[in-house]
């Protein structure tokens, strides 16, 4: 499987996974002509692109969703809460609908998706499967991890994993008192602090690459996440790729097998598609 953040912060999060024949993106917070852009950096393009899965509809998640459907023809996956909750024009969009907590297929590709606790209105975290067994979990804009989350994320071959905000850069920063204490709270953002707390218990012998998403610019610093991410990994022992998101531009592919092969099986399991609300 190959992995590329194109962008993640505030400004816009995009998220590219490969595996086999099947390309998807997992949120669309930049616009048809940058996300290309980007794509285009990693010799991929959007024409090429399966599926568009929203984790939620706040703006810098969904942005660029309807105008990139329109123009490729590329479905948006998103939760029933998340689709209710957003500004997109059901009747004329290739909306495909599914349930948190479910599984469902895209091409090559099982997606596990899990709802998750954020000021949103069906927030969702996935995990992608790939035919061999390999696993990638992605979790972003996180007020708290709870305990169904947690299991679900946990012993992936990689994990993008938001870590936010260093507590004393926010509590001592700019933004007004209001939007700190939404930050802070449960339905808010992950600080460094419960980041790391929360990686502690999810790498496993499986992990091979973790990255970490979603830095606030003006309250957080990757020199900070990357030390307290190295203190982590060491303390787990893992012999893993540590790697942190950046908002500006593309990483380079993070390519990713999985340690620990399951046994082959004749065929795989039935996955009921999710409902498909509209087409053009």
């Amino acid at each position: 499987m190959l992995i590329a953040p194109l962008g993640s912060g505030s400004a816009g999060n995009s998220y590219f996974f490969e595996s086999d024949d099947t390309r998807i993106l997992i949120d669309a917070g930049f616009g048809p002509r940058e996300t290309e852009k980007r794509l285009n950096a990693l010799e991929r393009s959007l024409e090429d692109v399966r599926a568009v899965l929203i984790t939620h509809e706040h703006y810098d998640h969904i942005r660029g969703a309807a105008a990139i459907a329109r123009k490729f023809a590329i479905p948006i996956y998103l939760s029933a809460g998340t689709l209710g909750a957003s500004r997109l024009e059901r009747s004329k969009l290739p909306v495909v609908v599914f349930e948190n907590n479910t599984s469902f297929r895209i091409g090559e590709l099982l997606i596990h998706a899990r709802k998750t606790v954020h000021d949103a209105a069906d927030p969702s975290c996935f995990v992608v499967e790939a035919i061999d067994g390999t696993r990638a979990g992605l979790a972003s804009d996180l007020g708290c991890v709870d305990e169904p989350v947690l299991r679900h994320l946990s012993n992936c071959d990689a994990l993008l994993f938001e870590s936010n905000h260093d507590l004393d850069m926010l509590r001592m920063g700019t933004y007004p008192w209001g939007l700190k204490r939404r930050i802070m709270s449960r339905y808010g953002h992950l600080s460094n602090d419960d980041s790391m707390a929360a990686l502690l218990k999810m790498i496993g012998a499986e992990s091979k690459s973790i990255c970490l998403i979603h830095l606030s610019e003006k309250n957080n610093h990757e020199s900070i996440v990357r030390a307290m991410a190295d203190a982590v990994v060491a303390t787990t022992g893992a012999q893993l790729d540590l790697l942190i998101a950046s908002q500006r531009e593309p990483m380079p592919m993070i390519e990713v097998a999985r340690r620990f092969r399951p046994p082959r099986t004749s065929s795989r399991p039935r996955i009921p598609a999710p409902a498909q609300m509209s087409l053009f």
